[in-house]
């Protein structure tokens, strides 16, 4: 019984550390920086919810793979970090607004199994957590770059 219990606290501690999976704002904008887009017209897919300025980190681990074109796959180990923020016209340019998302995908095989090896996480500019259900609010749309490793984001030329 008691070893029961400790696995079960074991289990809920990992999950709680799982779900509150943050990585602060000055060391992933020390990381590689990815790529920087605007979603500002409704035309775009994306647009809701993921309208205004992106900008994409990858740590160190992930590099090289994310340079990569055609076929790709991450290694474990690797953080992808995207910032949203509102797009704000400035005397004719858009530029950073208000945080509007914080969103991370953390490559670890064996934790996300069931999605392809990836972890989601997501906070409004609030901190608030934004992803319930890893595989329905984030994997479901990734799948459609499964070659990719799910990963949309591609290196800037």
């Amino acid at each position: 019984m008691k070893k029961l219990l400790a696995l079960g606290i074991i289990a809920g501690f990992s999950l709680a550390l799982a779900e509150a999976f943050k990585v602060a704002p000055e060391k992933y904008r020390s990381w590689n920086h990815v790529k920087s887009m605007v979603i500002f017209d409704q035309k775009h897919p994306l647009f809701n919810p993921f309208s205004g300025v992106h900008h994409v980190y990858v740590n160190d681990k992930g590099l090289e793979t994310i340079k990569k074109d055609g076929k790709r796959v991450f290694p474990d180990g690797t953080v992808i970090a995207i910032v949203f923020y509102e797009h704000v016209l400035d005397n004719g340019a858009y530029v950073e607004g208000a945080k509007r998302i914080e969103a991370f995908m953390v490559k670890d095989s064996k934790k996300y199994k069931a999605t392809d090896g990836w972890g989601y996480y997501g906070y409004d500019g609030k901190g608030n957590k934004l992803v319930k259900d890893m595989a329905k609010d984030c994997h479901a749309c990734h799948a459609q770059v499964k070659d990719k490793d799910f990963v949309f984001s591609v290196w800037t030329k």
